[in-house]
C-alpha cells in the first residue's frame, strides 16, 4: 500500500507562469526525499488549474517532507502566490487500496 497526496491549484490566467513556476521547482525538492515513489506535475487543458499527483511509500514520508527545510524555503519564497485571494489551493490525501 502506499499514500497519495493530490494538490490541486486553480488561479486566474494572469498568475498561471508564476503558479507553474513553483511546482516546477517543487520537484527536485520532493525527489530527494526519503520515501518518494513518485510525483508528476500536470496542467489542465481547458481550464487554470494545476494538479500534484504525490505518490510516497507512507503517511509519514510525505509529512517529513512538507516540513523540510528545503520546502520550507520554497513555501516561504511562493507564499504571496498562495495566499492570494484569486488561487484557490487544496490538497486530498489517499491510501492505494489495490493497483
Amino acid at each position: 500500500m502506499s499514500f497519495k497526496a493530490i494538490s490541486r491549484v486553480r488561479f486566474p490566467d494572469s498568475m498561471r507562469d508564476k503558479v507553474i513556476s513553483v511546482g516546477v521547482k517543487m520537484l527536485p525538492i520532493a525527489k530527494q526525499q526519503a520515501g518518494l515513489i513518485s510525483v508528476s506535475f500536470n496542467e489542465s487543458i481547458d481550464s487554470n488549474e494545476t494538479v500534484m499527483i504525490w505518490d510516497w511509500e507512507s503517511k509519514a514520508d510525505h509529512e517529513a517532507c512538507m516540513v523540510s527545510e528545503d520546502w520550507a524555503q520554497l513555501m516561504q519564497e511562493s507564499a504571496s502566490i498562495f495566499q492570494s485571494e484569486a488561487v484557490e489551493f487544496s490538497i486530498s490525501y489517499y491510501e492505494s487500496v489495490a493497483i
